[in-house]
C-alpha cells in the first residue's frame, strides 16, 4: 500500500483559491485492489483544487484507457474512458460520519487527503455492466475462433436438446395411467 502513498494531496499549507494537481494510473495502482473489475489502464487524473475556509470542492478528470475482458469472446482489449466527477470536502469538528457520495467530512487537524480510493470507485464505477470489443473498443472486434467455437458449442447444444425431446418409453407408459 506504500505505491497509494503518491495519491495523497497535502492542502494545510495551500493558499485558498485554485490549485491543480495531476497523478497518472497504471497497472500498479491496480494491483492495490485485490478484487478491481479493471486489472490494468493508462490513466491520466487531472484534479483542481478550490480551496475555501471551511471546505474544499474537488473536479477530477480522468482520461485515458482501461484493459476490459469482452463478455462474448473473453479477449483483452482496450476502451477509452473519460470521466468527470466532483467531490466536496468539509472540515467540522463534530460528527464525522456525514459522509455521502459527493460530501466528505474531514477533521479540522487533518493536512493531507487521500484521493486513491475515490479515484478507484470513480474508475471501476465507470466500466460498462456489459463488455464487448465492438462496442466499448476503439475499432476492435470479437475473436473470429472465440464466436466460430461458441456457435459450435451452440450447434450440438440445440441437437442434445432435440434428442432429449424424444420421450423415454417408460414415461409414455406413466401417460397412460388414468386417475381413478
Amino acid at each position: 500500500m506504500k505505491y497509494l502513498k503518491k495519491y495523497r494531496i497535502p492542502f494545510s499549507g495551500l493558499a485558498l483559491g485554485s490549485h491543480d494537481f495531476e497523478f497518472d494510473i497504471d497497472r500498479a495502482f491496480f494491483d492495490c485492489y485485490e478484487y478491481s473489475i479493471v486489472k490494468d489502464g493508462n490513466l491520466r487524473v487531472q484534479v483542481n483544487l478550490l480551496k475555501q475556509e471551511n471546505m474544499m470542492v474537488l473536479q477530477f478528470h480522468i482520461t485515458g484507457t482501461v484493459s476490459l475482458q469482452c463478455d462474448v469472446c473473453l479477449a483483452d482489449f482496450p476502451a477509452k474512458t473519460d470521466i468527470q466527477e466532483r467531490v466536496i470536502v468539509k472540515f467540522t469538528d463534530e460528527d464525522l460520519s456525514e459522509n455521502t457520495d459527493e460530501i466528505i467530512v474531514l477533521s479540522k487537524h487533518e493536512h493531507e487527503l487521500d484521493i486513491a480510493g475515490l479515484l478507484y470507485e470513480f474508475i471501476n464505477v465507470s466500466v460498462p455492466h456489459y463488455s464487448k470489443c465492438s462496442e466499448q473498443g476503439d475499432n476492435i472486434t470479437c475473436d473470429p475462433e472465440a464466436l466460430a467455437k461458441l456457435d459450435g458449442l451452440a450447434t450440438n447444444q440445440n441437437q442434445e436438446e432435440e434428442t432429449s425431446k424424444q420421450t423415454d418409453p417408460r414415461w409414455e407408459a406413466l401417460k397412460h395411467i388414468k386417475y381413478n
